[in-house]
C-alpha cells in the first residue's frame, strides 16, 4: 500500500511541493514521503485508538471528505512531519497539507471504491494498516449495508475494539 500512495501523493504534488518555491528541489523527495508515511501513520494512529470504524467510512465513501475530523486530524499530521523532517515554516506546511491531504483521500476514496481499479481495496488497505490483524474480516462487505443498521455497527464495533487491542 505504500507505494500505491507514494504514486499516488506524488502524482498529486506539483504545485504543492515540486513546484512550490519555499521547499528546495533537494527536499522534493523527502517531502512527499514524508506526507506519504503521515497519513499512513495517522490512518494507523486513529485505528489504534478505536476510531477504526471512522476510517472505514471515511475510506469506503460512506462520510464526506469536507470537512471530516479525520481529515483534519490527517492534515494536522502532515503539517507537523513537513514542519518537523523538512524544516519548512508553519504557514507553509499548513498551506500544502490543507490542499495536499483532502485531494490524495479523495482519490484514495474514489481508487477504493472502483470495481475497474484493483490499485487500491478496502481490506488490503486495512491488511497495510493493522499489520495484517484486519486480515480475518471482510471489512469490504460489512460497507455494503446502511450505516443505520445496528447489527453492522455491532460488527464494526467488535472487529475495531479487536483491532485496537480493547
Amino acid at each position: 500500500m505504500l507505494e500505491e500512495l507514494l504514486k499516488l501523493v506524488g502524482g498529486e504534488a506539483g504545485e504543492q511541493i515540486i513546484n512550490n518555491p519555499q521547499i528546495p528541489n533537494e527536499h522534493n523527495d523527502a517531502a512527499v514521503n514524508t506526507t506519504t508515511e503521515s497519513i499512513i501513520d495517522g490512518l494507523k494512529g486513529q485505528i489504534a485508538s478505536g476510531n477504526g470504524a471512522d476510517v472505514l467510512s471515511l475510506l469506503g465513501g460512506k462520510s464526506s471528505i469536507s470537512g471530516n475530523p479525520l481529515v483534519g486530524s490527517l492534515t494536522n499530521n502532515v503539517t507537523n512531519s513537513l514542519m518537523e523532517k523538512i524544516g519548512i515554516t508553519n504557514p507553509v506546511a499548513k498551506q500544502i497539507a490543507a490542499a495536499l491531504v483532502p485531494v490524495v483521500i479523495s482519490k484514495l476514496v474514489s481508487k477504493t471504491n472502483n470495481p475497474n481499479d484493483s490499485s487500491f481495496d478496502i481490506n488490503s488497505i486495512f491488511g497495510s494498516l493493522t499489520d495484517g490483524k484486519s486480515d480475518q474480516f471482510d471489512l469490504g462487505s460489512l460497507l455494503g449495508g446502511s450505516n443505520t443498521n445496528s447489527e453492522q455497527s455491532a460488527d464494526l464495533g467488535s472487529i475495531f475494539n479487536i483491532l485496537s487491542g480493547k
